[in-house]
């Protein structure tokens, strides 16, 4: 007998002694009653899967509220946000973009002058 045969004789009287597990009664009528409703669902089509989904996702980030409040809330802070990144590059430096004037800003910045570099 070689060592394959005895393990796997080891692993099938191992799995013989175990008891076999049924699901309660409770957790059966669970899964059925779940599998049921969205099976009803499905029937409703693919936007209701998307309405569903994305209520499910308002609720877990405002839960209670109507679909429509943290949209709301999501654009108002989109529209504050750009307003804000709008202005505050004006705010704080007065020249603007040149295609004439290249930028002094480069990642391989040297002390030396381009006529150096050659």
């Amino acid at each position: 007998m070689t060592g394959e045969n005895s393990d796997r004789d080891f692993v099938d009287r191992a799995l013989r002694q175990l008891p076999h597990a049924t699901p309660s009664s409770g957790f059966e009528a669970a899964l059925l009653a779940g599998y049921d409703a969205w099976k009803a669902e499905r029937k409703k089509g693919p936007w209701a899967a998307i309405k569903a989904g994305l209520r499910r996702f308002s609720e877990t980030i405002w839960p209670g509220a109507p679909l429509w409040v943290p949209a709301s809330a999501l654009a108002v802070a989109l529209l504050v946000g750009a307003g804000v990144g709008a202005a505050l590059p004006a705010a704080g430096e007065q020249s603007g973009f040149s295609l004439e004037q290249p930028g002094s800003f480069t990642l391989f910045a040297s002390d030396m002058t381009l006529e150096e570099d050659l």
